[in-house]
């Protein structure tokens, strides 16, 4: 699985960056819940969760927030493509519609 953010495409490594202060980049409200929403993620806090085949949904991650109060939107993705691929190499099988 390749997790890149769907509006302005930073990759998976270019989130990090970001995180670490090395790459001054921010990601919009748009690209957070584009990307999530291409993952079949949704944002019901205080928890990201995903939809599953069955149509129940599985939580993914926990929103974290910034000092000013703000969703920290690098870290929830960052977190959230950590999920992902670990549910991946589990083989959870979220079935052929929900397929990366």
């Amino acid at each position: 699985m390749r997790f890149v953010t769907l509006v302005s495409e930073l990759s998976l490594s270019d989130l990090r960056a970001i995180a670490k202060g090395s790459m001054q980049c921010t990601v919009t409200d748009i690209d957070f819940l584009e990307t999530l929403a291409a993952h079949q993620c949704i944002l019901v806090p205080p928890w990201i969760l995903r939809a599953q085949p069955t149509g129940g949904l599985a939580r993914v991650t926990k929103i974290v927030y910034d000092t000013d109060g703000n969703i920290d939107k690098v870290a929830v993705l960052l977190a959230a493509a950590r999920e992902l691929k670990r549910g991946q190499r589990r083989d959870f099988g979220f079935g052929g519609r929900f397929s990366m």
